[in-house]
Formats: structure tokens, sequence, C-alpha cells
């Protein structure tokens, strides 16, 4: 990163304390504009929803996200009481040290992918920005879906559809190992082989003070979700997770439904890489003007 901060963008998101950096090169003008000039456009009618030509199925294939307000996307109150659920099924010891967490110890703010479903949480935030960020990106094809994302790590998931199941050993990641099928319209993702550094959701467990941007969610590498994703018409994808952890939790969890707009044309998946401690001490310093 260059010393000057004029080499990169730095955007904070005040709703939930967010602060990210993507090099200014990576993302084009228009995007610029579109961030902040488009985020009140209406939608147009309904879409029917696109069709593979192989199998019929919901053709999930598109970039989602971006700065236009997704119709549906979980209330602040949602999300509040989606984190209090979770909160109900934390072991007592996990919670104890979630809450004590500090926010400077948030993987993402360490160069860490932020996982799913929490990526989720953010890609369907509804906020002005000056750029697409939280952008995912679907490529399907006959025997497999690949997932792109870009924020703070570039990273990518493939999900063989073709009726494989887990290799008998996985290699821990912080997106786990996906195999997918098709119930219906509702393609199925079954993840597991996680390497506990994720946190689960942006929020706070307990009865924090209000502003103390304090906690986390902790994982461990028993972690064990279940994804349906779901086109809900031509312009609208619809996601949800059903979460286990047995050596954390108590129970499984359920994330709200969150739904996606389809992006602008014209936007795509960039580059949003943390690179060096240079970029990790910008990133630090914008979360503590915040505190």
């Amino acid at each position: 990163m260059e010393k000057s901060l004029s080499a990169a963008v730095v955007v904070v998101g005040a709703a939930l304390g967010l602060a990210f950096v993507t090099r200014s090169a990576s993302v084009p003008a228009a995007a610029h504009q579109r961030g902040g000039g488009q985020a009140t456009v209406t939608p147009s009618s309904a879409k029917p929803v696109p069709r593979t030509p192989w199998d019929g199925k919901p053709d999930l294939t598109g970039t989602w996200g971006g700065p236009l307000p997704a119709t549906g996307t979980p209330t602040s109150e949602e999300r509040a009481s989606s984190v209090t659920a979770l909160a109900r099924v934390y072991q007592p010891w996990a919670l104890e040290k979630s809450n004590a967490l500090a926010y400077l110890e948030d993987p993402r703010l360490h160069c860490g992918p932020w996982g799913f479903p929490r990526y989720i949480d953010g890609a369907s935030l509804a906020v002005p920005r000056n750029a697409f960020y939280f952008l995912l990106q679907i490529v399907q094809a006959p025997k497999e879906t690949d997932v792109l994302v870009e924020y703070t790590y570039a990273g990518y998931r493939a999900i063989p559809t073709d009726g494989s199941t887990h290799p008998k050993t996985i290699v821990p990641s912080y997106f786990g190992d996906s195999v997918g099928h098709w119930e219906g319209d509702t393609l199925v993702v079954d993840v597991k082989g996680f390497n506990g550094k994720i946190w689960l959701a942006s929020g706070k467990l307990g009865t924090r003070p209000p502003g103390d941007l304090g906690g986390g969610t902790i994982t461990s590498d028993a972690l064990h979700e279940v994804e349906r994703w779901r086109l809900v018409d031509g312009d609208t994808l619809e996601y949800q997770a059903t979460i286990e952890d047995p050596k954390v939790l108590t129970g499984s969890w359920t994330t709200p439904r969150y739904r996606l707009r389809r992006a602008p044309p014209g936007a795509v998946v960039h580059e949003a890489v943390c690179l060096d401690p240079e970029d990790l001490g910008v990133m630090k310093a914008a979360t503590k003007e915040q505190k």
C-alpha cells in the first residue's frame, strides 16, 4: 500500500462498525458513481427465474450484492433478534469467551476471510457506500457451482453438485468443504471441515452496553453448516443457513433469510486483499476512530 491514503479507499460502515480497505485501482470510476447515485433506484418488476439448459434448474449465475437495497433484507431488529437467538445456544464457557473478545480481535482485522454465513450478512446491508463491496459472483455449471467473494480476502468456494460426498480427509479451512444437491428449486449445500477461526455473525452476544464494540461469535473445528440458496425471482437471491457446532453450541441456530439483489450491469468482483502490515494498520486506525 502507498504511504498516502489516497492510494486506497477506506470505507467505514457505521451501522456495524465496519472498516475495510481496497485499492482504488481495482474499482472502476463508474463503480464509485453507482455506489451513491443508484442506491435509491427502485427495482424493476420481478423477472422470471432463469433456468439452465442442461437440467432446467434455477440458474444462480451472476453477480450479487452491491449498493442497491435488497427487498426483504433482514431489518436491524431482525438481525438483533437473530443474534439473541444465537446467544441462547452458546455453551456458557463459549458465551463468556465470546463476550470477552476485544473488537480488534475480529478475524477480519487480521487478514482472515469472513466465512459464511457472516459474509452474506455483509453483502445484504442496504446502506449507501461509495463503491461495490461484499459482492459475490456465482458461476453455475452442470456438475459444479462456484461462489467467488471479494471483501478482505479474494476467495472462492467450489460446490460439486454431481452427487459427490465429502472426502474422508478434509484440510481445515475458513470456507470449509462444500457438497451440494438440489431439493426442488433450492440448492442445498452441506459444509464442514472448518478451521475454527471464523465468527458466525456481526453483532454482540448477551447484554453488552450500547455502543460497546467488543464481543465476538466464536466457532470450532466441529462447525457444520447447511445452506439453502434459491432464486425468489430473476433478480433476487435468497440465502439461509442452519448452524451446528457441538463443541461451542448446545443446539442449532438458523440465520435470518437474506435476500441479495442482482448487481447492476458492469459490477464485477475485484481484489480486496489484506496485503501487508501497513494495510492492517490503516484498518485498525479507521476502527479506533469509530470507538
